[in-house]
């Protein structure tokens, strides 16, 4: 469960990330110039995986440590992404295996 909930907020900050003027990506998908091109959608998006990360978070721990979770969540996604995005390390099979990985691991020790 906590591995879906990185995910989600991975993928939240990566849009709010792709929204914003600074960055360079060069290369990107068609569906990342979609969103770039509509940031009102894209903060939408944004929004909503937020609210589905702090549920979960709040029906696994409880209200406190739930917002506890997502703001230290939300800092070490922050910074793994504007540490490791620029440098084209994650690509989408990178991260697909990297969750995959964690899922299965997840469901066999808890």
């Amino acid at each position: 469960m906590y591995t879906t909930i990185i995910l989600l907020v991975f993928l939240a900050y990566l849009l709010f990330y792709n929204t914003s003027k600074k960055n360079n990506w060069s290369d990107k998908p068609a569906w990342a110039r979609y969103l770039e091109a509509r940031a009102s959608l894209s903060g939408s998006i944004i929004v909503l995986l937020l609210i589905v990360a702090y549920a979960l978070l709040v029906y696994l721990g409880g209200p406190v440590a739930g917002i506890f979770s997502l703001i230290v969540i939300i800092m070490a996604m922050g910074s793994l992404i504007v540490l490791l995005f620029p440098f084209r390390y994650l690509s989408t099979k990178h991260i697909l295996s990297i969750y995959l990985v964690f899922i299965v691991f997840e469901l066999l020790i808890f």
